[in-house]
């Protein structure tokens, strides 16, 4: 990362601002509850254009996965819309991948099969022969092209999560959707794909947006351009920071700088003081139940 840089951050538009571009991504006052005492999700409303990466971050309990889940048509709202491309999200969708914090490979298939079924769906017209050599080709992307023969048990965890990342990639989505795909490995092997990531997104013609749930405001800093920040209980935007770091970025260089560890602790304020409203809630509450 070149010695001159200097990031800088602002203030995205409001959510319910114009949005950029037909290849937008539009969700508008989307509420989800799994029953009347458990409210998930409440009057969210943010917009994303084509080719951005944004990151959905907060605590356990803000609805990050569940909003993840909405936009990928796996759940409905109880109430709002999701437009992409000004068409209402109703289903799932090729156009819609997603990668999940599980390892989610079919054990009975070798790691190119796993792959291979990705691109037989996404080019039905493509041979055997092509299908093979696509699905070579991603395994090559994220290092795996070695450990193409092997079935997901003779892999370790980090190298299950790289195939699930290739078979996603192939699909070659508008929309990539990531839920927290790095949160149950080691950091040696976290830093290792958060690396991979970026080199495949500074690497991309595609234009492809990315949508990537986390709770580690590391990570959202590193990875996004924009930063969209849940409360929890029921989880609502509290904020949407821009993140202006010229790509590609380096970790250990991005995160040495004074300006990034500003904007750490800005962020990071807003765990502590959405912990506090949960704790002023949670005592009101009980206090309520014993009629205090």
């Amino acid at each position: 990362m070149p010695a001159t840089l200097t990031p800088a951050t602002s203030r995205s538009p409001e959510a319910g601002a114009p949005g950029t571009g037909p290849g937008e991504l539009r969700v508008e006052n989307l509420f989800f509850a799994y029953d009347e005492q458990r409210i998930t999700l409440e009057d969210i409303s943010f917009v994303v254009p084509e080719g951005e990466f944004v990151c959905l971050l907060g605590a356990s309990g803000s609805g990050k996965t569940t909003l993840l889940r909405l936009i990928a048509g796996l759940e409905s709202p109880g109430s709002g819309r999701i437009l992409w491309r000004g068409d209402p999200v109703t289903g799932p969708s090729l156009g819609r991948s997603i990668v999940f914090q599980e390892y989610s490979l079919f054990p009975w298939y070798r790691l190119r099969d796993n792959v291979a079924l990705a691109i037989e769906k996404a080019r039905p017209g493509a041979t055997k022969a092509e299908t093979r050599e696509v699905a070579d080709e991603y395994l090559g992307m994220v290092g795996l092209r070695d450990a193409a023969h092997k079935y997901p048990h003779e892999l370790s965890g980090g190298m299950r999560q790289r195939g699930a990342i290739a078979r996603t990639l192939a699909l070659g989505s508008p929309i990539l959707l990531m839920d927290e795909p790095f949160g149950a490995l080691d950091p040696a092997n976290r830093l290792r794909l958060q690396d991979l990531l970026l080199g495949i997104r500074h690497g991309s013609s595609s234009g492809s947006m990315v949508i990537f749930v986390t709770h580690d405001v590391d990570e959202a800093l590193l990875l996004g351009d924009r930063v969209v920040i849940l409360g929890s209980t029921p989880g609502r935007v509290i904020d949407e920071i821009r993140v202006d770091f010229p790509r590609p970025r380096n970790a250990e260089a991005l995160f040495a700088l004074g300006t990034f560890r500003e904007l750490r602790s800005e962020i990071s304020a807003y765990y502590h003081r959405d912990a506090l409203r949960q704790i002023d809630r949670s005592s009101l509450i009980t206090s309520q139940q014993e009629g205090i």
